[in-house]
C-alpha cells in the first residue's frame, strides 16, 4: 500500500516553510493501516459531500477500535450546508479534531488523514490542508464557522 497521506502531506506543506517533523506527522504502519481502512470507507459508505479531514494525535494503540470509533464519528458529521463544521473527541485514548470542508480547487479528495505527535497543535496543519484545497481563509473569531461539539 502507497502512503497517500504522506504524498498529500507532502504537497499541502510544499512552499509554506512548515516541515512534517515541524508539525509532528507521524507516518508509521499502523498510521498507514488506519488511515487506508478510513479512506476506504469514505470513499465507498461515508456521506458524499466535501472533503473529510482528521488530525489524530499518536500513537494509535488500538487500531481496529480507532478505526471503527473513527468511522462512527465520520458518519456523524453532518453533510448539507455545513462546509467547515468541525469536532473534537477523544477516541481509544487519542485526540481527534475532524471538519468537513468543501474545496473549490482541482485538487479534491473525499478523505486526508494526519496522526501526529500528541504534544502538538494539529490546527496549523489543518488549516494548511484547507488553503492547499481552496478553502476561503475563516471568518473572524466572532463569526467563527468552526464549532466544536
Amino acid at each position: 500500500m502507497t502512503n497517500i497521506e504522506r504524498h498529500i502531506a507532502d504537497e499541502i506543506l510544499r512552499g509554506s516553510g512548515w516541515s512534517p517533523s515541524n508539525l509532528g506527522l507521524r507516518f508509521d504502519r499502523v498510521v498507514v493501516r488506519v488511515f487506508g481502512a478510513l479512506r476506504s470507507f469514505v470513499e465507498t459508505a461515508a456521506p458524499t459531500g466535501g472533503t473529510i479531514l482528521v488530525a489524530l494525535s499518536a500513537p494509535i494503540r488500538s487500531p481496529a477500535k480507532t478505526v471503527d470509533d473513527l468511522k462512527q464519528a465520520i458518519t456523524a458529521l453532518p453533510t448539507s450546508g455545513t462546509a467547515g463544521v468541525g469536532r473534537s473527541l477523544i477516541i481509544q485514548g487519542n485526540r481527534l479534531r475532524m471538519r468537513r470542508i468543501e474545496p473549490l480547487s482541482e485538487r479534491f479528495t473525499p478523505f486526508i488523514g494526519f496522526a501526529h505527535n500528541a504534544e502538538l497543535d494539529p490546527d496549523p496543519l489543518l488549516d494548511l490542508a484547507e488553503h492547499w484545497l481552496g478553502v476561503p481563509a475563516p471568518a473572524p473569531a466572532s463569526q467563527s464557522r468552526r464549532q466544536g461539539s
